[in-house]
């Protein structure tokens, strides 16, 4: 049986993934890299201060506990 959990030529994929995108130099890997950060922590803060309290009030999701457990 063969392992799938593996990747064959994982920085072949990588880079021809970056070349799809038009990333084909250093300047360009940064501004894609800092893009992404900045939607990753845009995200955190829509769900932690809009979404999740949202979700909790709705009951769809289970309310955080507080400082003590609860």
């Amino acid at each position: 049986m063969e392992d799938r959990t593996q990747i064959s030529i994982p920085m072949a994929k990588l880079i021809s993934v970056w070349v799809a995108f038009g990333i084909t130099s250093w300047e360009k890997a940064a501004a894609a890299a800092a893009f992404f950060y900045s939607a990753l922590l845009i995200s955190e803060w829509f769900w932690k201060k809009i979404w999740r309290p949202a979700f909790e009030r709705f009951g769809w999701i289970k309310p955080k506990g507080g400082a003590d457990g609860e």
